[in-house]
């Protein structure tokens, strides 16, 4: 009697953990996709970024800027983030628009910026460099 009741709870146990597991692979699929932008007054420079997906979310994003590649991260420590997307990493910061992997090509980016550089204690600056602005999405691939 006391090994069927072992066996009979084991059973629910594991029924119970297979039904909170989830089937979804999408969640745990990596993908990726390059979007391009057009910057700035007059969208004459250039952006591209790579941006990496889990399942439907943003996570990381590599910005290539002026002939150099910058990875970036996606911040979700901020309420920022629920309108936008925050990536960063390296001493940038990458913002756009809210966005998933259904829409990404078809949502704008807003700005690229440097954080300030150290200098002499009497010049320290708490204000970002703004590198480019503006960004409307030139295609996507």
């Amino acid at each position: 009697m006391n090994r069927k009741l072992t066996t009979l709870a084991g059973l629910f146990l594991c029924a119970g953990l297979a039904a909170c597991s989830t089937t979804d692979e999408n969640v745990k699929t990596l993908s990726q996709q390059t979007v391009e932008y057009n910057c700035g007054q007059g969208s004459t420079q250039p952006l591209s970024v790579l941006y990496t997906f889990q399942g439907d979310e943003p996570m990381a994003a590599k910005v290539i800027y002026n002939n150099q590649a910058i990875d970036l991260t996606r911040a979700t420590t901020s309420n920022a983030d629920m309108v936008g997307n925050t990536f960063r990493g390296n001493g940038y910061t990458w913002t756009t628009d809210k966005f998933t992997r259904e829409n990404v090509a078809a949502v704008n980016g807003k700005m690229l910026t440097q954080d300030p550089q150290r200098g002499a204690a009497s010049q320290t600056s708490t204000v970002s460099n703004v590198l480019i602005k503006d960004c409307r999405v030139a295609g996507a691939s």
